[in-house]
């Protein structure tokens, strides 16, 4: 993707696209079921780790939830970096 293609749109998006897929991998490490975590934090099921809210509250709710911390990068547009756990 070429920088005339970035769009605020596009931006938002893929981080929340990133952190939804973050939250799924930590569930599934973590062995919570869907159920579970909307009974414990009141966040609808698609918010959970759809990356369909775009609130910022719903991350941290979760993040405190799970015990874990939210990091965010800049990277290249395009490129594909895994988070090295």
């Amino acid at each position: 993707m070429s920088n005339a293609e970035l769009t605020k749109s596009r931006i938002i998006k893929s981080a929340s696209s990133s952190l939804g897929s973050s939250l799924q991998k930590t569930r599934h490490q973590l062995g919570f079921d869907l159920d579970t975590v909307n009974r414990n934090t009141n966040i609808p099921i698609p918010s959970i780790e759809l990356g369909l809210s775009h609130k910022l509250t719903h991350a941290i709710k979760l993040a405190l939830f799970y015990n874990r911390e939210i990091r965010i990068e800049l990277v290249e547009p395009g490129s594909q970096n895994s988070d090295p756990d």
